[in-house]
């Protein structure tokens, strides 16, 4: 008998949140406790647990609507790799999924994409982290360049739910308003009905998602954005928006690593790509 086959999978609850934060931050992620939390009260999270009783591997599911749902936090720790606990974690994931009748959709790495390519997952569109070091340095353009950007406040919540529904393809309510109330120095919204919003992580600020009309709006609450912030910064921008991308190279972002959006056997089925700009994160969409 293997070793890992007597580790059943259990569901994670709040007494799992700092052992949760230890995985990723193992994997030198950018996930706080907030973000831990919100995902555990917006999911299903599962996990591990080695017979000493610590989590030695984590996953969770998001459930966006039903027709889809989110793949995220696959985490194992160094010990634990290469025993079959993150394939026992996504398939569990899946099916949990499919069982409620949504296509299960994830953001993969280079390397992640030749494990989830057999499994039948199909591109989307990709999009790339850009990160920059000290973004109160940056000589801003496209601040009062016509497009009208103001702040949010709780009164928007109802409007941008609408918006991220429309452009997103599902219902992110828990998500949304836990990200909301996190960015409320930074987030925005434009008078053609774009947004953005974000939140503070372990090792960066993450602005994201941001979804707009044109690049014009998209800028501008861009700008709005990082006159507001200092210190690192990751923005999660589709490859597609060459105006959103060109800009934030200008400004002395760099690429850190790429992402592609993927469905199990779907390509093209799930939100308004012409309107995304940056996204959520690859463990929210």
């Amino acid at each position: 008998m293997a070793p890992t086959e007597p580790l059943g999978i259990i569901g994670l609850e709040t007494r799992h949140l700092p052992s949760a934060l230890a995985l990723s931050k193992e994997a030198h992620w950018n996930q706080n406790e907030n973000d831990w939390s919100m995902m555990f009260d917006a999911g299903n999270p599962i996990g591990i647990e080695c017979p000493n009783g610590s989590l030695v591997a984590s996953a969770l599911t998001l459930p966006y609507s039903d027709q889809f749902g989110w793949i995220s936090m696959v985490l194992v720790t160094k010990k634990w790799q290469k025993k079959g606990l993150a394939t026992r974690l996504l398939n569990s994931c899946i099916e949990y999924l499919e069982s409620g009748g949504r296509v299960p959709v994830l953001d993969a790495t280079p390397a992640g994409e030749n494990v989830y390519r057999p499994l039948g997952f199909l591109p989307h569109f990709g999009f790339q982290r850009w990160e920059h070091d000290r973004v109160e340095t940056i000589t801003l353009k496209h601040k009062g360049n016509g497009a009208g950007v103001g702040e949010l406040t709780a009164f928007d919540k109802p409007a941008l739910l609408a918006i991220d529904r429309s452009v997103f393809g599902g219902m992110r309510k828990v998500i949304i308003a836990n990200l909301m109330a996190r960015s409320a120095e930074f987030s925005c919204l434009s008078d053609d009905g774009g947004f953005l919003i974000g939140r503070e992580g372990r090792v960066a600020h993450q602005i994201g998602p941001l979804s707009a009309p044109s690049s014009i709006s998209a800028l501008a609450m861009l700008d709005h954005a990082l006159a507001n912030l200092e210190g690192r910064v990751f923005i999660d921008a589709c490859i597609h928006q060459h105006e959103f991308t060109t800009q934030l190279a200008a400004y002395g972002f760099r690429i850190q690593r790429p992402f592609l959006r993927m469905a199990k056997g779907h390509a093209n089925h799930f939100g308004n790509t012409k309107y995304m700009y940056a996204m959520a994160g690859p463990e929210l969409g």
